[in-house]
């Protein structure tokens, strides 16, 4: 019996080895390294216009946005790291690219201001904006803050604030605004 009971040890431990010596050369799993923002740049342009004023935030200033009162405007976002300036890279390509894991939040504190997701933005493969290129509309003179927070791999791309939409905000941002 003992001889048996050697017998049986053996040969399930010999199983367990060989199984847990698989020659599975699956890949490995991808990490998505973040990417290193340095720069967002607003391009505003007004509605029926070519004219094109550009908002820049970098990691050392911003810009303070400036836009007439009952008028609306297309703003385009873009990320940009310039970490290197004889090498800039726009990350821009690459949000539009991942858009099913990207989404751009606005935050705005200023009453009269409000957006919608432009006909030409970027839509992910659930046919939801990502707010690359938003139309903005103003009412009456005001001020206030407009922060974008480009977020990587939402649970959602629908709220009211940044809480709503989990993931990770890749970057945030604020611009002081005046509606004159």
């Amino acid at each position: 019996m003992k001889k048996v009971m050697r017998r049986f040890a053996l040969i399930v431990t010999l199983v367990t080895v060989f199984a847990s010596c698989s020659d599975d050369d699956s890949d490995p799993e991808v990490i998505n390294e973040e990417e290193t923002i340095t720069t967002v740049r607003l391009s505003v342009t007004e509605s029926g216009t070519t004219d094109t004023e550009v908002y820049t935030w970098t990691t050392d200033s911003q810009d303070d946005i400036t836009l007439s009162a009952n008028t609306t405007y297309n703003f385009a976002i873009e990320f940009l790291d310039e970490s290197d300036p004889s090498d800039v890279e726009d990350i821009t390509e690459e949000v539009i690219d991942e858009s099913d894991e990207h989404y751009v939040f606005y935050d705005n504190t200023v009453n009269e201001l409000s957006f919608v997701a432009a006909a030409d933005d970027v839509v992910d493969a659930d046919n939801i904006s990502i707010n690359i290129s938003t139309d903005w509309s103003t009412g009456d003179a005001a001020t206030g803050i407009l922060r974008a927070f480009l977020i990587h791999e939402p649970t959602t791309k629908t709220g009211d604030t940044r809480d709503d939409f989990g993931g990770e905000t890749d970057i945030e941002v604020s611009f002081d605004v005046t509606v004159e």
